[in-house]
């Protein structure tokens, strides 16, 4: 349980830590909605080779969140978690909270606007997301696995959402 807790606590933060540098609250497990709650087209959305994590190209911006497959998993983790019994009262308690609040953070996402993105290209093996101002925690502050997850992208589908990114900014 110690390292399950302690790993969805560090990933989690990291994701708080982006939700609390954005202006807005752009948190939701709907990716087809915005902060508001309204609907947002998506134009292209790749998750990387692990289907852990999805970076997503809308009409209004580029966001990366946890796919829902990574969501599910983690979410049948904690089920499981919860249904050990503790010794008191207290720890059930305690552990009951962290984990809602893991999850809650864990469905945070880093977002920007379209006009805040300078350029996103491929380079050496990774989409690269040149941002204006860049929030406490970026795209390329993220890790999976101890390395960058825009190194985890498969090529194709790399060149694909660059390539829909430079059509909607009117670059190609």
């Amino acid at each position: 349980m110690n390292k399950l807790l302690t790993a969805g606590w560090l990933f989690s933060s990291v994701f708080f830590l982006a939700a609390c540098g954005q202006v807005d609250d752009s948190a939701t497990k709907d990716p087809g909605r915005a902060a508001d709650g309204s609907d947002v087209e998506i134009i292209k959305s790749i998750s990387n080779e692990d289907n852990e994590v999805d970076l997503v190209l809308t009409a209004e911006s580029v966001y990366m969140q946890l796919s829902a497959e990574k969501l599910a998993e983690i979410q049948a983790e904690f089920d499981d978690e919860r249904a050990e019994e503790e010794d008191n009262a207290l720890a059930s308690a305690i552990k009951n909270v962290v984990l809602d609040n893991v999850e809650k953070f864990l469905q945070e996402r880093i977002e920007y606007s379209l006009e805040e993105i300078e350029s996103i290209y491929w380079d050496d093996g990774e989409i690269v997301i040149e941002v204006e101002n860049e929030n406490i925690i970026s795209f390329d502050d993220v890790s999976v696995d101890d390395g960058n997850v825009l190194e985890t992208f498969d090529e194709d589908d790399a060149l694909d959402f660059i390539a829909a990114f430079e059509e909607i900014r009117g670059d190609s």
